[in-house]
Formats: C-alpha cells, sequence, structure tokens
C-alpha cells in the first residue's frame, strides 16, 4: 500500500472514531499509533490538560514509551510542554545540545536510546488541549511534509476531541433541563393538590407549600413528591398529627363534657346551673302548702276556726 493511500485512510479512520468520554484513552492510543506510522517516529506521547491547565499522561504509541510519564509531565519541560503552552510547534533536533530549560528531558531521553524530539499542539483556532510529542533515533528536524502532516494530524485529533466535548456539554445540559422541567410539573400539580385539600388559591398553595420546604430545609421538588404520594407532613396537608392528636383533643373534650371551656370557664353555650345547698332545706311553695292542708269528706272545704 502506497504512503499516500495509508494517509488518506488514516485521516478517515481518525475522523470517524467517536472521541466519546468512555473512548477518549482508545482513541488517543489510536491517535499516537498513527503518528508512528506515518511521520517516522520511534515513540509518541499524548499529554492532555485539565481545566486548570496542568498536563497529564494521556496515551503513548506502545507500553515501552514512558519519556513524558518519568520526565517531561514532573519537571513540566521537554518540547511536549512548551507546545501546549506555546500553541506552536516545538523541537530539540538534537538531544545532546539541548536547551538549559531542558536539560532533566534531554538525559532522561537519551538514556532511553531518543536523538531527537518534536511536538505539536492539539490545537483548533483558539483552543489547544494539548501535545503530541514525537520522538525519533535520529537527529535533525522533520522536513516540511512530514511536519505538515504532524500538524495535521494533531489538528484532526483536536477537532474530535472538542466535538466529543461539546456533544458531553450538550448531553449535560438537555439532561437539566429535563430534570428542570420534571420538577416543575410535579410543583405545580402538588399546588393543586394543596389548593383543593386547603381550599386555597393556587397562589396561596405555593407560598404554603415554599415556606414548608424552607423551614424543614427541604427541595421544593421533593416535597412537592412527597405531597403527590401522601407522605408529606400532616400539618401541610391539612391531616391533624396523630402524635399530638389525642393529647390536644383529650382535655378539651373533657372539659366540654363537664359544661367547662378548656381554661376552666364556663362553657359559653351552657347555663350556668346553681345547685341547692344540701345543709338548708328548701322552704316550700304555695302549691306545695296546698297540697299539704287536709280536706274534708266529701270534698267540703273545713270551716274555719274561731
Amino acid at each position: 500500500m502506497s504512503r499516500e493511500r495509508r494517509i488518506t485512510e488514516a485521516f478517515v479512520e481518525l475522523a470517524g472514531t467517536a472521541a466519546s468520554q468512555d473512548d477518549t484513552a482508545a482513541f488517543l492510543r489510536l491517535f499516537a499509533q498513527r503518528c508512528v506510522d506515518l511521520v517516522d517516529a520511534a515513540g509518541a506521547t499524548v499529554m492532555l490538560a485539565d481545566e486548570h491547565g496542568r498536563l497529564s499522561l494521556a496515551a503513548t504509541s506502545s507500553p515501552a514509551v514512558r519519556l513524558a510519564e518519568v520526565t517531561g509531565l514532573r519537571v513540566g519541560s521537554g518540547p511536549g510542554p512548551e507546545a501546549h503552552a506555546l500553541g506552536r510547534p516545538v523541537a530539540c533536533p538534537d538531544l545532546d545540545s539541548p536547551p538549559e530549560r531542558w536539560e532533566a528531558f534531554a538525559t532522561a531521553a537519551r538514556a532511553e536510546g531518543y536523538a531527537s524530539a518534536h511536538a505539536w499542539p492539539l490545537r483548533d483556532r483558539d483552543e489547544v488541549l494539548g501535545a503530541v510529542e514525537l520522538c525519533r533515533t535520529r537527529t535533525g528536524p522533520y522536513d516540511e511534509p512530514d511536519a505538515e502532516l504532524a500538524a495535521a494530524l494533531a489538528h484532526v485529533a483536536a477537532i474530535s476531541l472538542l466535538r466529543a466535548r461539546r456533544q458531553q456539554r450538550a448531553d449535560v445540559l438537555t439532561q437539566q433541563l429535563q430534570q428542570a422541567l420534571d420538577s416543575r410539573l410535579v410543583i405545580e400539580q402538588a399546588k393543586g393538590v394543596l389548593a383543593e385539600r386547603r381550599s386555597l388559591g393556587i397562589d396561596q398553595a405555593f407560598v404554603l407549600l415554599r415556606g414548608h420546604a424552607r423551614r424543614h430545609q427541604m427541595r421544593l421538588a421533593t416535597l412537592a413528591g412527597q405531597v403527590l404520594d401522601g407522605t408529606a407532613d400532616g400539618s401541610l396537608l391539612g391531616h391533624p398529627d396523630p402524635r399530638t392528636s389525642g393529647k390536644s383533643q383529650a382535655p378539651a373534650e373533657s372539659a366540654r363534657a363537664a359544661g367547662r371551656s378548656p381554661a376552666g370557664r364556663p362553657h359559653p353555650t351552657q347555663p350556668t346551673r346553681t345547685q341547692p345547698s344540701r345543709t338548708q332545706p328548701a322552704r316550700p311553695g304555695p302549691a306545695d302548702l296546698a297540697r299539704m292542708s287536709p280536706r274534708r269528706p266529701g270534698g267540703q272545704p273545713r270551716p274555719d276556726r274561731p
């Protein structure tokens, strides 16, 4: 297979491979392997930055390539970290004479058998996601066609990563919007239930629901769900609390049965009765005296005594 055909297939393969959150590592391993196959490199290391801009090892072309993990990422030196920081290609054509700031990296790279190192940023427009670092066993810079090919591969990888991240953000936003809509529907239904049970208006029912949630430090949607399934506090639903209803009603009912208000005063709906004294007999009235007087036989009254 010609080199041109291999390059075309590599771009199609990278463009068609989804760099989703679950498959990012697999995608970046494929990208590193294609860089080694097409750009005449002995090893490739891919670095990605987090939201704070800190680089971490994301993938290598083979498990034997540990150069970035051992040195570059720890000390922040080498072509890879610098290409990410500057957003442009960076190279060290001869590791025997590196810049002073890369001395630790060059020593470790020579120990691994490398003679030169080159890096390109994973960049799309103004967004720089990381860098790919290619190490070679011979000195000297890349020729222009290979350098352009490496830059194009890095650009395709960056586009795939950005597309996956944007899709992930869109999925999260869709999920959040759906949760907000579901919560709103539950709250509206709970308002209707409270309005019917408490004989309130819809706005008054919402004020009652919101106030109860604040007092008990609950999410409004959680409380609304409890209202719908009947597990909410009875005081909110208009039901007496079984833990206190028996204690509070018993004294009141006994007081009303005795003709008093719960505070000990005579009940306003019952008249006050005066009980006769047991130590003083009641005086007989005129009707009682008439019944007690004797009558003559034949129904004639007794004549008055002189």
